[in-house]
């Protein structure tokens, strides 16, 4: 099948209001090109790993499927900036959704453009905190090893704003 005999295929389900099930592929494409894994570090030294997936209004339904997919996380609203339209999110956030459905999921089905690299990192960092009930224990080269890692995440995609956004990051916490 070709590309557009699908996207035509897809197209008459849609209109039709027939229920679309979405396979492991076209998550692993979506996600490629719509999702990020990101991990926070907070002020009082804590790690957040998130998973998440930002679409127009229009495809929140999509999002949706994507939830009922995984069997985890939430759909909401991102408060809109002045100046751009609305925006749905599906975010997992839980550690225990991140470890034993997201990590599992992608490990099996792997990304394969430069999504694949901030994957990489998200695991590497996923396993140094993972089990730790407190994740403020880290010790200053966990620290600084994490925040190493975070730095070459999701810089690769081809936005004009991440190679500025990498430069002033980098120059934030001296990492060069």
């Amino acid at each position: 099948m070709t590309y557009s005999g699908l996207v035509c295929i897809l197209n008459i389900e849609y209109i039709e209001g027939e229920s679309v099930m979405l396979s492991a592929l076209y998550i692993v494409g979506f996600v490629e090109g719509e999702g990020c894994f990101l991990v926070s570090l907070r002020r009082d030294n804590r790690i957040d790993l998130r998973f998440f997936i930002t679409q127009a209004i229009g495809n929140k339904d999509l999002l949706y499927k994507v939830k009922k997919y995984f069997g985890v996380g939430s759909v909401y609203q991102k408060s809109s900036s002045e100046g751009k339209l609305p925006a749905y999110v599906f975010e997992v956030s839980k550690r225990d959704d991140i470890y034993n459905v997201i990590i599992p999921f992608f490990t099996e089905h792997k990304l394969l453009g430069y999504k694949a690299i901030s994957f990489e990192t998200f695991c590497k960092i996923a396993k140094i905190v993972k089990g730790r009930q407190d994740i403020r224990k880290l010790n200053s080269k966990e620290l600084s090893y994490i925040t190493k890692l975070r730095f070459g995440m999701n810089k690769h995609y081809g936005s004009p704003g991440a190679v500025k956004s990498a430069r002033r990051v980098g120059t934030r916490y001296n990492l060069k």
